[in-house]
C-alpha cells in the first residue's frame, strides 16, 4: 500500500533549520493498521503531512526520499496531481476538528464538498454527482459514524457538537471517497476515555469494511494496544524501533521504548508508587546529535553511541531496531542491565 524510503524533511525558521524528519524508512501492508508512537516534535506529524504534501513549501525542503503508493512517487506528482490524490486515494483525520472543520458552513457542505470534487465528470468536464445525490451520500456518512439523527444534523455548523461527534464528522470526511489509506494524527488526544474507545472502534470497524490501510500517530502506547497490528517508535527525527505490536509490547528492544513502555499506569499499581519517568529532554533537532538521538537519556548509552548513529538491526521478522545494544559485540552485561 504505501512505502516510506529514507525521507529527510527540513523546514528553516530564524533559529536555523530543523531536520524534523532524518532518514526515515517506513511500510505500510494492504488492509493494516499501523501505529507511529513518539513523544511531541520526535517528527511522527511531520512524516504524515509530508504522504499529504500539506507543508507550507517556502519554508519546508523535502531533501530525499520517496512515498510510494501502490508504486507511484507522491514526492514526484504536480500539486493538481496530488488534489486528486488528497480525500480519494489518501485521507486525513487531524488532532483537532474545531480547528480543521469550516464553522461557517453546514457539515453537510463540507461532507459534499469532497464528494463533488472528485465525482466521476462527464465530457464536459461537470460532475455527474448532483447535489441532491451527494446531500444523500453525506446523510448516509454520518450514519456510517454513528451520528444520531442524521438527516437534521446534516444541516447544523460544527459548534453544535461535541468534540466526539465533530471527530466522527470528520471520520465521514476523510472515508467519504473510501480512500485506500486513512491517516490518524492524534484522532483522540482531546477525547475522554470513553469517547477514545468509542473513536478507535468506529476506525476499527471502518478499516474492516472498506478494507482501508490505517496510520494512527499517537504519543500514547497504551491507545494502540488493541488497535494497531504493526507499531513504529519514533524519536529525534528518525524511527528507532519496529515491529508487530506484540513484539513491541512483550519484547521491546530499543531503551527508549522500554521507557515509553514503563511510563505508562498499569492496573494493579500502588497508589503511592510513582510511575517511572525519562529523564532529560529530547535532543535539539537544529543541531542533532551526530550518533543516537536518545543517548544523552539513555542509561544504557556507551561512547560509540554518542559518537556514530547506530545501524538497523534485525532482532528477528519483522522485529527491527537502531540502537548499539543489538551489536553482536555489545558487552552481555549492558543487555541485561536494560532488559532488567
Amino acid at each position: 500500500m504505501l512505502e516510506i524510503k529514507d525521507l529527510r524533511v527540513s523546514f528553516h525558521t530564524y533559529s536555523g533549520e530543523v531536520q524534523a524528519v532524518r532518514g526515515v524508512d517506513l511500510t505500510v501492508p494492504d488492509d493494516d493498521i499501523t501505529a507511529i508512537v513518539g513523544e511531541s516534535g520526535c517528527g511522527k506529524s511531520m512524516t504524515a503531512q509530508t504522504v499529504m504534501r500539506l507543508h507550507d513549501m517556502s519554508i519546508t525542503e523535502i531533501k530525499s526520499g520517496e512515498i510510494l503508493l501502490d508504486g507511484k512517487d507522491l514526492l514526484r506528482l504536480t500539486e493538481k496531481e496530488m488534489q486528486q490524490i488528497r480525500g480519494k486515494e489518501v485521507g486525513m483525520i487531524f488532532q483537532d476538528p474545531m480547528t480543521s472543520l469550516n464553522p461557517t458552513m453546514t457539515v453537510g457542505a463540507q461532507i459534499t464538498e469532497v464528494l463533488l470534487q472528485h465525482a466521476p465528470k462527464d465530457a464536459r468536464g461537470k460532475s455527474t454527482l448532483s447535489k441532491a445525490q451527494a446531500m444523500e451520500q453525506a446523510v448516509s456518512l454520518l450514519r456510517e459514524v454513528k451520528l444520531p439523527d442524521p438527516e437534521r444534523r446534516v444541516r447544523q455548523y460544527p459548534h453544535e457538537f461535541s468534540g466526539g461527534q465533530r471527530q466522527r464528522i470528520m471520520i465521514a470526511i476523510a472515508m467519504a471517497c473510501h480512500p485506500k489509506l486513512l491517516i490518524a494524527d492524534e484522532p483522540t488526544t482531546a477525547l475522554d476515555v470513553t469517547v477514545q474507545a468509542q473513536i478507535l472502534e468506529l476506525m476499527r470497524n471502518l478499516q474492516t469494511t472498506h478494507k482501508a490501510s490505517i496510520i494512527i500517530i499517537t504519543h500514547d502506547l497504551g491507545v494502540v494496544a488493541n488497535f494497531a497490528k504493526h507499531v513504529s517508535v519514533m524519536y529525534g527525527g528518525m524511527i528507532v524501533e519496529s515491529g508487530t505490536t506484540l513484539q513491541i509490547f512483550q519484547d521491546p528492544q530499543h531503551p527508549y521504548t522500554h521507557s515509553l513502555l514503563r511510563a505508562i499506569p498499569r492496573k494493579g499499581m500502588d497508589k503511592a508508587q510513582e510511575l517511572t519517568v525519562i529523564e532529560g529532554t529530547p535532543p535539539d533537532l537544529v543541531k542533532p546529535p551526530q550518533g543516537c538521538p536518545f543517548a544523552d537519556r539513555c542509561e544504557c548509552a556507551m561512547r560509540v553511541c554518542k559518537d556514530h548513529l547506530p545501524p538497523v538491526y534485525t532482532h528477528q521478522a519483522g522485529h527491527t531496531c537502531r540502537c548499539w545494544l543489538m551489536d553482536p559485540d555489545c558487552p552481555p552485561e549492558l543487555r541485561n542491565k536494560e532488559r532488567g
